[in-house]
């Protein structure tokens, strides 16, 4: 009786193993990047926080042998953050990603935002400087004094230029929660 018991205790987690490795290898983790193209200019300049933007898979993306996220589907969201540029500093943006659609026009929900695989803000870095001034620097030799002449920035910067993502470019959606293809 209780190598029966023990035996039915044993098929049971046997049973339940399988079924969570299926679930496991339909599943995305977050954090996972996936290769998105975009088949328009993205910028500053044409955009506002809030406007709706569309992403496309390039590729399929296997998980083992299941097709999770076919190829050509259409990723969707919205510009999540739009800094216009400023004196010194250049246009800059973020795009969050709501929605996937599946090239058979099943729509899903996923949650993630767009990168180029180092940072999620496309721009925001300073502009040039407008000027520069002759700087003196002093050093001292093993026997005596020199020094030489060097051109540093003013303080003065240009006015920040618009920026943003264009065709072509090399993208990531990085996904913020788990992505699980549901049978």
């Amino acid at each position: 009786m209780k190598r029966i018991i023990l035996a039915i205790v044993f098929a049971v987690i046997f049973i339940q193993n399988l079924n969570t490795d299926v679930k496991a290898a339909t599943t995305l983790n977050a954090g996972t990047f996936i290769l998105v193209d975009t088949k328009k200019i993205l910028s500053t300049e044409s955009l506002q926080e809030g406007d709706r933007v569309h992403f496309i898979a390039p590729a399929d993306v296997w998980v083992d042998e299941v097709n999770i996220i076919p190829k050509n589907s259409i990723f969707t969201g919205y510009v999540s953050m739009l800094k216009m540029p400023i004196k010194g500093i250049n246009g800059a943006l973020k795009f969050k990603i709501t929605h996937i659609t599946l090239p058979t026009g099943e729509t899903r929900e996923i949650d993630g935002k767009i990168t180029d695989g180092i940072n999620d803000m496309f721009g925001g870095e300073l502009a040039p400087p407008a000027s520069y001034n002759q700087m003196t620097h002093l050093y001292q030799s093993r026997w005596h004094w020199s020094g030489t002449t060097q051109w540093v920035p003013s303080g003065e910067y240009e006015y920040g230029r618009h920026r943003g993502i264009k065709p072509g470019q090399k993208l990531f959606l990085e996904l913020e929660s788990p992505y699980t293809l549901s049978d």
